[in-house]
């Protein structure tokens, strides 16, 4: 389940919390015993900080309290934290826009007061709320503006934060890579303050990646290690997402029977927690779990529970999960036209999520973002160089003075003896200077590489991401044309079948587009440079079909991979690949994807 909500309080308050009962009992405490004054307002924003994951009711008690007295003593730091906290109780109840409101109530506050912790942490709050709401790029530009603020400020746990959240985003893109780096930074620099909860959410990210890259049992390790550490910190939120995690990977492992339960659990605890996302994460994972179980009527229930709940607080992810598997259970019961329809919001949805744009900006704004870390680098090289060009000429001062002195007591027994000197100290310079510029070379050089390896890995990233995004499409684009087809031979013709007919010829429409093959044409041409000029100058004679065989081949796909991206049978992309042999003029012994490789 992809949930960044688990670490989002970690930035909206500068000191550490367990969550443990006893601490909110000496909080209680100590309020019981405060007067009205700012310690009392601190006291009850602490208080509505520990109960945010357990009783947001509670919390919201507190904060208001806290807000209140603030206003009477117009304690700005005061109002600023009972606003952001506010914020925090409508973002956990999906009320988006009051959310973004105290929100930027906070950040305007905390910027009249010149306090640069907080405005960071209340722009990354609003980061949050555009991220559930599915807008990665103006999400990704919040939390860059966050680490802006803070590249002064020494505050590990907000940064940690932020890093987190980046991780999120790119996690819930499939970038596996750039998701594990970003998880990593901020697991440093936890792990240096010793955050138990903060620990926990990122085993339960790192279970997600995991998950993305099918590695079952090591995902559900990592999510079991989480939920212990929430379960000992009574983290309701924390527990929530983990029992939806592991109910989403018993899935893949074809346990439904075990996935129920987890998805059961998961709504039990929030039966009073109320988290409208993690609900609709739920019934969608209880509709999954019936659909492997056949019980379609009961999925169906689920799926529309999960579609109404995500549709009214706008939270893209879980809409697009809903539409996904109302469309997989209607075709799978034969009702195809809502099948059709639920299919058509899947696919606009999934365009607005992974569109060429909001690729393009996310990538910008990481780039930014590398090249201002490195031109702080960069600055602070210089001032180290600075400071060290200054002490060798104070020191080489000290020397020439020393030598002037000696040179005119000696001059005239040892004047040859101080040419060789000159002499040899022109030649160690001239030695030195050689050293700096072939240095310089070869720090260029190894920059140059570094920077093409960048450039190859992202464009191979941008490769397997459409090449995947077309096999998913037309692997239920397929499934639902199997469906049809079988209708179509069993049933009897009545007036129903004109729709079907209709169904049929809209599937087959939609393998015809060259659309997708255009973009993955331009995707596999930025890494494989020339592939199909130079084929096609050896092979004049190949057809458009056979080149686009060549690439799936090139890329080392299996029959059933190369079928579900061609719109064809297994069987069909064995014979096309024997009969491109045979056109190649290939000898038996010689491998077909050997031979690609080598354009």
């Amino acid at each position: 389940m992809r949930h960044t909500a688990l670490l989002f309080l970690l930035v909206i308050i500068s000191l550490p919390s367990n969550a443990q009962t006893s601490k909110k009992d000496s909080l209680e405490n100590l309020l019981q015993l405060s007067k009205q004054d700012t310690s009392q307002i601190k006291l009850l924003n602490e208080l509505a900080y520990e109960y945010w994951s357990t009783d947001p009711e509670r919390m919201l008690s507190y904060t208001e309290k806290a807000l209140a007295l603030s206003n009477q003593l117009s304690y700005k730091p005061g109002q600023a934290r009972s606003q952001q906290l506010i914020g925090v109780y409508h973002w956990q109840k999906s009320e988006f826009k009051e959310a973004i409101i105290y929100f930027t109530k906070a950040r305007q506050l905390y910027r009249a007061i010149h306090d640069q912790r907080g405005e960071a942490k209340s722009i990354v709050n609003l980061g949050m709320v555009y991220k559930q709401q599915g807008n990665d790029v103006l999400a990704l530009d919040k939390y860059f503006q966050g680490l802006e603020l803070l590249k002064d400020v020494d505050d590990k746990d907000t940064k940690a934060s932020i890093l987190n959240n980046i991780g999120n985003i790119y996690k819930n893109r499939q970038e596996n890579g750039e998701a594990i780096s970003f998880f990593q930074q901020a697991l440093t620099l936890w792990k240096q303050i010793n955050r138990q909860q903060a620990v926990a959410g990122i085993l339960s990210n790192l279970s997600e990646v995991y998950l993305n890259q099918k590695q079952y049992d090591q995902a559900l390790k990592s999510s079991q290690e989480a939920l212990a550490i929430f379960e000992k910190l009574h983290d309701t939120n924390g527990e929530i997402i983990c029992h939806n995690n592991q109910g989403k990977i018993y899935l893949k492992k074809n346990s439904p029977e075990i996935a129920l339960q987890k998805y059961q659990t998961a709504l039990e605890l929030n039966a009073t927690y109320q988290k409208k996302n993690l609900l609709a994460s739920s019934h969608n994972g209880l509709g999954a779990a019936y659909t492997q179980l056949k019980q379609y009527t009961k999925a169906i229930d689920h799926y529309q529970q999960a579609y109404q709940l995500s549709s009214t607080k706008n939270m893209i992810q879980d809409l697009q999960n809903s539409c996904s598997g109302l469309a997989l259970v209607y075709a799978q019961t034969k009702n195809y036209e809502n099948a059709f329809r639920f299919l058509q919001q899947y696919e606009n949805i999934k365009d607005s999520l992974f569109s060429q744009e909001s690729g393009n900006q996310l990538t910008k704004l990481r780039v930014n973002y590398e090249n201002e870390k490195k031109q702080i680098e960069i600055n602070l090289l210089q001032k180290e160089k600075e400071l060290a060009q200054s002490t060798r000429n104070l020191i080489g001062l000290g020397m020439g003075a020393l030598l002037v002195i000696a040179l005119l007591v000696l001059y005239q027994q040892r004047s040859n003896l101080r040419k060789k000197k000159e002499l040899l100290v022109k030649n160690e310079e001239l030695y030195k200077a050689q050293q700096a510029l072939a240095q310089a070379e070869l720090n260029n050089s190894q920059l140059r590489e570094g920077q093409l390896l960048e450039q190859l890995e992202f464009r191979n990233k941008s490769l397997t991401t459409h090449t995947l995004n077309m096999i998913q499409k037309n692997s239920i684009m397929e499934e639902i044309r199997e469906t049809v087809s079988e209708v179509l031979k069993s049933a009897p013709k009545n007036e129903s079948s004109s729709i079907y007919s209709r169904l049929m010829k809209l599937v087959d429409y939609s393998f015809s587009l060259d659309k997708d093959w255009d973009d993955f044409k331009m995707y596999f041409e930025q890494v494989h440079h020339e592939f199909f000029s130079k084929l096609k100058e050896s092979h004049p004679e190949l057809s458009s079909g056979e080149l686009k065989l060549c690439a799936l081949v090139r890329l080392n796909m299996n029959l059933k991979e190369s079928a579900t991206v061609l719109g064809i049978s297994p069987e069909s992309v064995k014979t096309a690949r024997y009969r491109l042999r045979k056109k190649l003029e290939l000898e038996e012994e010689t491998n077909l994807t050997d031979y690609l490789l080598s354009y």
